[in-house]
This record gives C-alpha cells, sequence and structure tokens, in this order.
C-alpha cells in the first residue's frame, strides 16, 4: 500500500492531482457531512463568499442527505471518498469500485450530484485504486497541504500555521468536516481563510 505521505510519489504518480494549475487556493473537506461540522463550515464559507470541495463519505451522505443537498445548492463541488472510509478499499479493486459507485449512489439519494473526482481515504492507494479510477474515468484528487485538523493533540494555533506552511498559487488544502474537527473548525477555519486572503489569493472549488 502506497501513502501520500512520501513525496516521492508525487514525482512517481505525476497524474493524479497533487497541486491544481492555476493561481487561485483549493480548499477541500473530507470526511462529510458531518450533522456538527459541515453546518459551521457551510456557514463559514457561505459568509465569505468562498466555494470550496466536499469529499463525501457515503455512508455519512446516506444518512445527511439534506446536507449534501445543501453542499450542492451553495454551489460547492462534490467529491467521492469511498463509502466506508476504510483503508482496506485500497487491497481490492472491486471493492474501489463498489465503493465509489455505493458513494454516487449515496448522493445521488439527496438529489445531488458527485463530480468526477475521487480521494482515497488516509491517502493510501494501491495500482488496484489506479485501476479502478481509470476504468471509471474519474481524476484521483490528493492534496497539497494537510491542516493536520485532525490532530487531538494539537492546539489550533498549530492547525493554522500548518495550513499556511508553502501555501502557494494552485495550492489543495486538506481539512475536515468530522467528529474530530467539529470543536475546533469554529475557530480554526476563519482564521486560515482570512491568512490566506492576506496573501492575496482567492478560492476556487475542484470539478
Amino acid at each position: 500500500m502506497i501513502s501520500h505521505k512520501n513525496r516521492i510519489h508525487r514525482i512517481l504518480f505525476p497524474w493524479f492531482v497533487w497541486k491544481m494549475d492555476s493561481p487561485d487556493i483549493f480548499l477541500t473537506f473530507d470526511d462529510g457531512p458531518h450533522p456538527v461540522a459541515t453546518p459551521i463550515v457551510l456557514n463559514i464559507l457561505q459568509k465569505r463568499r468562498i466555494k470550496a470541495t466536499f469529499f463525501l463519505s457515503g455512508r455519512a451522505a446516506k444518512e445527511h442527505q439534506s446536507l449534501v443537498k445543501e453542499v450542492e445548492s451553495e454551489g460547492h463541488s462534490i467529491g467521492v471518498h469511498g463509502f466506508n472510509h476504510t483503508r482496506s478499499m485500497a487491497w481490492s479493486k472491486q471493492i474501489t469500485l463498489t465503493e465509489i459507485q455505493q458513494t454516487e449512489e449515496a448522493i445521488a439519494l439527496s438529489g445531488a450530484r458527485a463530480a468526477n473526482i475521487f480521494r482515497p481515504p488516509y491517502g493510501f492507494f494501491t495500482w488496484n485504486t489506479i485501476s479502478a479510477i481509470r476504468e471509471l474515468h474519474y481524476r484521483l484528487i490528493m492534496w497539497t497541504t494537510s491542516s493536520g485538523d485532525f490532530r487531538k493533540n494539537w492546539t489550533d494555533e498549530r492547525v493554522r500555521v500548518t495550513a499556511m506552511t508553502k501555501l502557494s498559487a494552485g495550492t489543495i488544502l486538506l481539512m475536515h468536516d468530522n467528529e474530530l474537527t467539529k470543536s475546533r473548525v469554529q475557530n480554526v477555519l476563519p482564521r486560515v481563510i482570512s491568512n490566506i486572503q492576506e496573501r492575496g489569493f482567492t478560492f476556487q472549488p475542484i470539478h
């Protein structure tokens, strides 16, 4: 199994999207929709008039259909993050295909539609993952910088500083709207957005 954490993989797998060819910054949120975290994120983005990309868990999407529809109606992009959010799906092409298709169906139940973009849970992938996304004509979206917002032992300030590390045009910034971030997103996200805007950047979703 291959992890996003090894930078050499950005060289070995150049057809993955690690960074966008754009002057903008791309905020992405994994693991939602979450009944507490996602509404907070959506409210902040709406007030700032910012569009982002949400990589949704199929199981969560099935449970919180109104939030899925709200993400779409607010003009954000929706991507697939697997149905069960497990690393083990990377070991099987068929499981990967099934998880992606199940997530598509769960999102469709809300009346929304996912773009053909996929981010593997935890950033783990194998050649099975690559084969599956090629068969489905998906793009595999990784990230340039992870904020570390899911780390319980990190302070909000450390998350903010980490999110700003190596920020440059086209950066794909990974954040989360899940159980681990529900208590800090209200404080961290506005500060991260303000810091990015102070550097002269604007935001776009990934389609």
